[in-house]
């Protein structure tokens, strides 16, 4: 008798953790949603069917579904908005100062997918999660990165090593990883490298579109290993390893001028700048 009272017991309890198990993360933290493996961003959103006229048990979890949707999508468009595409500027103030690209932003988002709906019928209340990848050509990367690019006042002037400057030393470098783990540096849709003098070492403006339509201008990570294991993936063995001396306006990072000049020459001879191989290691 004991066994046959609990049997239903455990059925619900399975049920339960295995609901639990299926439930998605939430991820609001852009940061965190740049980073390489990560599932990007993932919002929540609640809602309920309008309770001023009688609704059949279909209707209204049929209106709750598409009222929790709306407020996920609403919820998203305030967290990529948030997203810095350079410096100060962040998505939400170009969408303003452009109509055009208010209009990518809006169509953009609207096309989030959802990936978790649920609707408890004792409640009447619906949760839907909608999750919005950060790099491939759907991505948020992908989507806005040539309009911001576009819309994005030039950067300075390009930098030039001194003639007297010393020539490379044979190491054959073919990426980039920039160490910013001890600057308050933040990932963005555009990331430069600059030198204390203002100067650009590494302009994603000069990337290939292709390139970052698929994968962006840069990557991050928050280990020197693992981002020399993703420049592998992109067929550079020997990439060169940079500590920045600081940040400018929190997006971009500043080398001294040994650095600027090994980058400089380095990509000469393997145009690893012009195809994105450039890895930002994160704390």
């Amino acid at each position: 008798m004991k066994n046959l009272l609990l049997a239903p017991f455990l059925i619900l309890v399975f049920a339960f953790n295995a609901a639990s198990q299926d439930v998605p993360s939430e991820n609001r933290d852009f940061k965190q949603a740049f980073m390489a493996g990560s599932q990007g961003l993932v919002v929540k959103g609640t809602g309920a069917a309008p309770s001023d006229r009688p609704l059949s048990q279909a209707q209204k979890k049929m209106l709750a579904l598409r009222a929790a949707k709306l407020v996920a999508i609403r919820e998203l468009a305030e967290v990529i908005k948030g997203i810095p595409i350079t410096g100060e500027t962040h998505i939400k103030d170009m969408a303003v100062a452009s109509d055009t690209f208010r209009t990518t932003v809006d169509g953009f988002v609207q096309g989030a997918q959802v990936i978790k709906e649920t609707y408890d019928q004792m409640n009447e209340e619906a949760v839907v999660y909608v999750a919005m990848p950060m790099t491939g050509t759907n991505g948020v990367v992908g989507t806005l990165l040539l309009p911001a690019i576009l819309n994005s006042p030039p950067a300075g002037s390009s930098y030039a090593p001194p003639v007297a400057a010393a020539a490379p030393t044979g190491q054959n470098n073919d990426g980039l990883i920039l160490d910013v783990r001890d600057q308050p540096f933040k990932p963005a849709l555009i990331n430069r490298v600059l030198t204390k003098n203002g100067e650009v070492v590494y302009d994603p403006a000069k990337v290939a579109q292709n390139i970052l339509v698929e994968r962006g201008a840069a990557e991050y990570t928050n280990d020197v290993g693992k981002a020399k294991a993703l420049l592998s993936e992109r067929g550079a063995s020997n990439p060169l390893v940079v500590k920045a001396g600081g940040v400018v306006k929190g997006t971009d990072a500043e080398v001294g001028p040994d650095d600027a000049t090994a980058i400089f020459r380095s990509n000469q001879t393997a145009n690893f700048l012009e195809g994105a191989k450039v890895v930002f290691v994160l704390k």
